[in-house]
């Protein structure tokens, strides 16, 4: 796939350019904004998501071989209608998909040197990755119930209702401590578990983490990710032991993507219930 054409897939020095690919400057790991932004006089906040677009980057590369600028002049030219990978090797060897925005324009600095500066690379969604983003802890967003406005961001149909929960029963999981240590009193949405009610949260991202509540009374959920069924999620734990990551999916491109669960009415055949109680969804930025 094209993606698997990196244009700098190592730091070391190459032997067969005289020099190494990864650019000087510019991975500011800033993603564009693409959030609508609304606020009513004297109310609060609103903002949605309108387009699907990632990380743009202007690179620089000073000091560098004939043979370097020549495989960038290629990447710019050959990929005009497609995509290539780029690594941050500096942002923790994170990849990224997608192509040069502007043209490769050399300027000889002296000695058979040149430099190359302000290369737009801009990444392209709905693509398939070699590696995808994997650093929860530094790359990663929750996203709750509702915003500090306690304006519902998960949308739902059917018997959900919010519960503000004073305590946490049960052990914490460590895997992410921001999520697994929950404060009180936090909120979820909860149904009964009736068959077809559904929750429902569209974000701009990559991979995404599910939070869930699970204990002895909890039942099973079917989850579909953009429309289409992945699996059916058992609840069910002999203690309350409060949210959890109940289903994590890194490997998904770049874009607008919809995480949703759907109550079956069903149950282990240890559980006391059927209820389905969600927590937080956290994605990858």
């Amino acid at each position: 796939m094209p993606a698997s054409d990196i244009l700098n897939p190592t730091t070391v020095w190459e032997e067969d350019i005289e020099d190494s690919m990864t650019p000087d400057y510019g991975f500011t790991r800033k993603r564009s904004n693409t959030m609508l932004q609304k606020k009513a006089l004297g109310g609060t906040p609103w903002t949605r998501e309108t387009q699907n677009t990632g990380h743009i980057f202007n690179l620089t590369w000073t000091t560098r071989s004939w043979l370097c600028v020549q495989r960038l002049k290629r990447y710019w030219e050959q990929y005009g209608d497609g995509f290539f990978t780029i690594v941050d090797w500096d942002g923790g060897s994170r990849q990224y998909v997608g192509r040069f925005t502007t043209e490769v324009v050399p300027v000889e600095i002296g000695n058979g040197m040149w430099t190359v500066q302000n290369v737009t690379f801009e990444e392209i969604p709905q693509q398939a990755m070699v590696e995808y983003p994997s650093d929860w802890a530094g790359d990663a967003i929750a996203f709750f119930i509702t915003n500090d406005f306690g304006d519902q961001k998960l949308a739902t149909s059917g018997s959900w209702t919010q519960t503000a929960r004073n305590s946490v029963a049960g052990s914490q999981g460590t895997e992410h401590v921001s999520l697994a240590t929950v404060g009180t009193p936090y909120v979820t949405m909860d149904d009964p578990g009736t068959l077809g009610d559904w929750a429902c949260y569209e974000y701009r991202g990559y991979g995404f983490r599910l939070y869930m509540l699970q204990g002895p009374a909890f039942g099973k959920c079917d989850l579909s990710i953009d429309g289409v069924f992945v699996e059916t999620l058992d609840l069910y734990n002999a203690t309350a032991i409060g949210p959890q990551i109940v289903y994590t999916q890194q490997s998904l491109p770049l874009d607008i993507h919809r995480v949703q669960v759907t109550c079956d009415a069903s149950k282990n055949g240890s559980a006391t219930g059927t209820n389905v109680s969600w927590y937080a969804l956290e994605v990858m930025r």
